[in-house]
């Protein structure tokens, strides 16, 4: 775990995890090949700080519940957002592209940094 000082750091990594397993993650968080987390009340945490984190980087409301799993549906969301809500819906870059979206992985690494930079409190 990533811990800095007595305080725990958040990274990209670990975000992108949390939303490539977001849909499952009352079951467990796999952080990596022998890392699973099951522990109800640290999947409770990531959730909730990874939805605050979401939030924060666009003008989207992002509540954490996944009311649809049609990509139109997040509009009103920023680009940012919306990058990170297609990898939670497991929408591939491919798909992205026909979409209208340009550098996405830059643009996705991006917003995980920004969510970082709002979760450690380097804002």
């Amino acid at each position: 775990m990533p811990w800095e000082g007595g305080q725990y750091r958040y990274t990209k990594g670990l975000l992108m995890a949390i939303a490539r397993n977001y849909s499952m993650m009352s079951e467990g968080l796999e952080l990596r090949a022998s890392q699973l987390i099951t522990n109800p009340w640290s999947l409770a945490e990531y959730k909730a700080d990874f939805d605050m984190a979401l939030q924060s980087i666009g003008r989207g409301r992002w509540t954490g519940a996944i009311s649809s799993h049609e990509f139109r549906d997040y509009r009103s969301f920023g680009r940012l957002q919306r990058l990170i809500i297609a990898e939670i819906l497991g929408i591939n870059d491919y798909e992205l592209e026909r979409l209208g979206f340009h550098k996405i992985r830059q643009i996705r690494s991006y917003g995980y940094y920004l969510m970082c930079r709002h979760l450690n409190e380097e804002s």
